[in-house]
């Protein structure tokens, strides 16, 4: 009978899934150093990597982690909350401030967008927003209980896509002058 190799994480607890031993058994190779060289015995590229395999271990962990990650009655918030609202509090929240960028980075990305795909910029960042680590919220404080409630996609797409509307026409008007200085027009 074979020896099954078992690789354990720091508690001396078995790990789930596939291990950096089985990326070395899948790519049939004889020991790490060739897996890490892409060696294989029959002179074939190994595609199974030790690193991908521990990166997806880790998100499958995480993904664990965070699988309750409140969206409902949430207490405190975290840096990676987009928080609903208007004055100061809410502008000058770390996650706030970061989503904003992420929409100005993306304006061009949504100006230069058929109208059909405009909505899909919106989504992407709101895709990304949650995939964070611990994942990213949209929120929104209920006033009478005094608890922040998540306001869902439709509403963070609706949010999302005004932002990336904001300042457009100026954008636009801005490309279109660089378009004829670049072809030799008088603007």
């Amino acid at each position: 009978m074979a020896e099954e190799n078992v690789e354990v994480n720091e508690d001396g607890e078995k790990k789930n899934g596939p291990t950096a031993s089985d990326a070395t058994a899948a790519c049939g190779v004889e020991s790490m150093e060739d897996k890490e060289a892409g060696n294989k015995s029959d002179g074939e590229k190994c595609e199974i990597k030790g690193e991908d395999i521990n990166k997806k271990e880790e998100k499958s962990e995480n993904k664990k982690k965070y699988a309750n990650w409140p969206l409902k009655d949430v207490k405190e918030t975290h840096d990676n909350d987009v928080l609903y609202g208007r004055g100061g509090g809410t502008n000058h929240h770390p996650g706030n401030k970061l989503y904003r960028k992420m929409v100005e980075d993306r304006k061009l990305d949504y100006v230069n967008s058929k109208r059909l795909d405009k909505p899909l910029v919106a989504l992407e960042i709101i895709k990304f927003w949650r995939s964070q680590e611990p994942p990213g919220r949209f929120l929104k404080l209920d006033e009478k209980s005094g608890l922040w409630q998540d306001v869902g996609d439709k509403k963070a797409r609706e949010k999302t896509s005004q932002a990336l509307r904001e300042r457009a026409p100026e954008i636009r008007r801005k490309q279109e002058e660089e378009e004829m200085v670049k072809s030799g027009k008088d603007p």
